[in-house]
């Protein structure tokens, strides 16, 4: 079994994404590492080329200014990189995220099992988001609870919406139309069988200090919704809210991720409450979560079989 890792960044280092720490957490477990850089105004691709690891296969692109729409860019890019990967299985990772070495013998296992497994096309895995700090974690339902990360090579799977999970691409006998440079709601494409991974992916696409969060807001506004949604993200002047709520988090982060968590300067305290009258609703669905362990309404872009 060979094992691609993949993933794609741009401007990551003026942005502060830790796209190094992200590549690092992954590469023990692949044979490769496939990573798109988008043409940047900073040292992104010399960062990536720092790393000097033999199993990096690292190629450049130009993003398609005229997809700055429902943050459809996104998903093309990630599909430049998975188009590239010569593995059985993928492993995917955003510049924003990080798998545990303490979750690495899991993966492998979980990796092996899909490999073998004719039913199996993808890997769940849970998420920890961090909010605000890397001490505090959000636990309110609009943060997603898992999403596909490990996906079968070669069976046509492509990059869901704004990347944030996969399908496969499925036309119908005697289709006749193009295919999408990103698949989105309506094109004939099928959510993938799936099993979970046993592992944790661990986000950290909101926690920097307020001033780089605001501009890294602004710039995926513009993604969504071009230069008026990212004027409109910066009128905001971003801080984060203390009201959000969080849970403390009590374990370790991973080993790359740790000068990151080091270095932090800045204070998040969050005085959050059980219930909120501007939140009422969602309050009240997250104490019925965790009284039942269910989650009403609950976005799955999968279909879990095993």
């Amino acid at each position: 079994m060979k094992v691609s890792g993949f993933t794609f960044a741009r401007n990551a280092e003026r942005l502060g994404y830790p796209l190094v720490p992200a590549i690092r957490s992954v590469l023990p477990l692949v044979d490769e590492m496939v990573v798109n850089v988008g043409a940047s105004d900073d040292r992104t691709l010399a960062m990536v080329k720092a790393i000097g690891d033999p199993k990096l296969l690292i190629f450049e692109s130009v993003w398609d200014e005229g997809s700055l729409e429902r943050g459809h860019v996104l998903a093309e890019q990630t599909d430049l990189a998975l188009a590239r990967c010569g593995g059985d299985v993928c492993l995917y990772v955003q510049a924003d995220e990080a798998v545990h070495e303490d979750d690495h013998p899991r993966i492998r296992e979980a990796l092996a099992r899909m490999h073998e497994d004719p039913g199996i096309e993808g890997l769940l895995f849970d998420y920890v988001h961090f909010y605000g700090s890397y001490h505090t974690v959000g636990v309110a339902r609009r943060w997603y609870r898992r999403e596909i990360r490990a996906v079968k090579n070669g069976i046509g799977v492509r990059s869901w919406k704004d990347a944030q999970g996969f399908r496969v691409w499925a036309p119908p006998p005697g289709w006749e139309g193009e295919r999408p440079r990103s698949l989105k709601p309506g094109d004939p494409a099928r959510k993938l069988r799936v099993s979970h991974s046993g592992a944790h992916m661990y986000h950290y696409g909101w926690v920097r200090p307020p001033e780089a969060q605001g501009a890294k807001l602004a710039e995926m506004a513009r993604l969504y919704a071009g230069e008026e949604g990212r004027a409109r993200q910066l009128e905001r002047d971003f801080t984060y809210d203390v009201g959000e709520k969080v849970r403390r988090f009590a374990g370790t982060h991973p080993g790359p991720m740790r000068p990151f968590v080091d270095g932090a300067d800045w204070e998040f305290r969050a005085r959050t409450k059980v219930l909120r009258l501007s939140h009422l609703r969602e309050d009240l669905l997250d104490a019925f979560e965790a009284a039942t362990g269910v989650r009403i309404g609950e976005y799955k872009n999968y279909e879990w079989v095993r």
